[in-house]
């Protein structure tokens, strides 16, 4: 990804840019995506092993490499670990674990911080707000959360307090581990979750360099600290997904009104849910239409394609059609 110190916000791209995120059903496929209008390509790590995350990477260098890689870091996002995916109810009681987990029942939580914070009665959010809970106690580092809502449980889908979310200190190990083999392989750009304050993107640089940090906007203390975010990051990512869950639904189109990209002298990307009708049909909503021209209109950079491309019917159709529609507008 270029970086653009002390630029004009207006004149970031001659062109919006497009960011495809890759997975099952783009794997193997990024020439035809680079040939639809990708400019950058982003790798999800939280899903992936190393071994997983560098046969992407390994992909995507053969099929396309004039398209650089973005590897996406759980930076500060706290995810569960790794378990076949479960149906829960709502009124059901999960206990989560720290340690390794002895039980059917009990799925992993491999974060220390949450243990030491969270009290009953805290309200947790999981999977980006699809699921909710409320602690009814933590003891013996497990963590028994009484669900809210219902729905399927998944491996590596985000967990922290619902209000005021929990802090981390410092890149996972697990992070660490894909940002070095990463950079091992030639990538040179990477995204951190779940930024507070900018700080994290100093974690990211103080492990690999020279590399160049994308700060994802997910969390409301990050809505405080954009003009510190701005100056330690290279790129914004406002990212709707966690920042919604947190905020909800109506705080958080206040939220996005009130962000202007053109005050800030680095790109801002908006991220999460913007041609999400394309996952699964070939064309897009004519309300995501209208908010692409807006955004772009508004002076974003570009936008990030997540499970339109990851997951979707036809990530060649997706990255095509937000190509075009981005490119048409004025």
């Amino acid at each position: 990804m270029p970086r653009y110190p002390n630029q004009p916000t207006t004149n970031w791209v001659q062109a919006p840019g497009l960011v495809a995120t890759l997975g099952p059903c783009s794997h193997g496929k990024e020439a035809e995506l680079a040939d639809a209008g990708v400019t950058q390509f982003r790798i999800n790590s939280s899903h992936l092993t190393v071994a997983g995350l560098l046969e992407y990477i390994a992909s995507a260098q053969n099929h396309a490499p004039q398209i650089p890689i973005i590897v996406d870091l759980q930076g500060a996002k706290m995810r569960l670990g790794d378990f076949k995916p479960r149906p829960v109810d709502a009124g059901q009681v999960i206990p989560f674990a720290f340690a390794e987990v002895t039980t059917t029942t009990q799925v992993p939580l491999p974060h220390s911080e949450l243990y030491h914070v969270l009290n009953s009665g805290d309200e947790v959010s999981i999977d980006d707000g699809r699921l909710s809970g409320k602690v009814d106690s933590v003891q013996n580092e497990c963590i028994n959360v009484r669900m809210l809502t219902a729905g399927l449980l998944s491996p590596r889908k985000g967990f922290n307090r619902a209000v005021h979310p929990v802090f981390m200190d410092d890149l996972s190990s697990r992070d660490i581990a894909i940002a070095r083999a990463a950079h091992d392989s030639g990538c040179r750009s990477f995204a951190v979750s779940f930024v507070a304050d900018g700080r994290e993107c100093d974690w990211v640089r103080r492990q690999v360099s020279p590399v160049e940090v994308i700060a994802k906007i997910e969390r409301q203390d990050a809505l405080v600290h954009l003009d510190d975010i701005a100056r330690r990051s290279d790129a914004l990512w406002v990212c709707r997904g966690d920042l919604g869950a947190q905020l909800g639904l109506l705080a958080l189109g206040r939220a996005i009104a009130g962000i202007d990209p053109r005050k800030f002298h680095l790109p801002l990307w908006m991220a999460g849910q913007v041609l999400e009708h394309l996952t699964a049909h070939r064309d897009p909503t004519r309300s995501e239409v209208c908010h692409l021209y807006d955004l772009i209109g508004r002076g974003y950079a570009g936008v990030v394609l997540s499970d339109e491309t990851a997951i979707g019917c036809d990530p060649v159709n997706a990255a095509r059609c937000a190509r075009d529609l981005a490119n048409a507008f004025p």
